[in-house]
């Protein structure tokens, strides 16, 4: 079986974290360490004070810091990670059942990289429109948000050099970059769960909009430190 290091960048989420953790323990794993049930997880602290590891009482954890900005996290996360398979996972998002098993699967299968379907955490109907784009995104461009728990085989993951360092649209450098070098894309079809957290607090037009402005703007070739600053 193909082992998973699931990497969760932080910054203030000491209230999130501990739940998650217990989430991803509850994917069906059974004993302690790595090599029984296939996976580790490493939390990278954006705050260099470990304000979010230092509530972790799982020692099974790996907690680390590191510059804050999601590519600079998930980069040194990579760094220690042991398994052959990388996934990303925003503290606010939770895996569909069985999830870390569909990734191995996928790969099983040929998958170089993929990503779950996006499943926002709200009964809204704004929400199921926002699901329904992002998904004929995915399939007409092969261009996920790092919200779907975005995963990479090791092998691929080196092969362009490792995750991209920026603060912001780390990723979408990287889908650009795995599908410039001919990488193999699954989109899973089991939806993770997202907090609609940041579309309740900007509004759902509003966020949305301002999403895709910066995805327009990354691509025309804004600096992604002005755009960090701005999302």
């Amino acid at each position: 079986m193909q082992s998973i290091s699931v990497i969760i960048p932080v910054l203030h989420e000491q209230e999130r974290i501990s739940g998650l953790i217990e989430h991803l323990k509850g994917q069906g794993a059974r004993g302690k360490g790595q090599e029984k049930h296939g996976f580790e997880i490493i939390v990278v602290d954006g705050d260099q004070q470990g304000s979010t590891i230092a509530t972790i009482v799982d020692h099974e954890v790996i907690g680390i810091t590191a510059t804050k900005g999601r590519g600079n996290q998930l980069a040194a996360g990579a760094e220690v990670a042991t398994g052959s398979i990388i996934l990303m996972l925003h503290a606010d998002t939770l895996l569909p059942d069985g999830g870390l098993q569909a990734v191995t699967g996928a790969v099983a299968n040929g998958a170089d990289w993929g990503a779950f379907r996006l499943g926002i955490d709200s009964p809204e109907l704004a929400y199921r429109m926002i699901e329904w784009f992002v998904d004929l995104r995915c399939k007409l461009f092969a261009l996920p948000y790092g919200d779907q728990a975005i995963f990479v085989t090791r092998t691929a993951l080196e092969s362009i050099g490792g995750i991209p360092l920026l603060p912001l649209m780390e990723d979408v450098e990287l889908a650009r970059r795995l599908r410039k070098a001919g990488k193999r894309f699954t989109l899973l079809p089991q939806r993770v769960q997202t907090s609609p957290r940041r579309w309740q607090k900007d509004g759902i037009l509003r966020r949305t909009l301002k999403n895709w402005l910066l995805l327009v703007r990354y691509l025309t070739g804004a600096d992604p430190a002005s755009l960090a600053r701005r999302y």
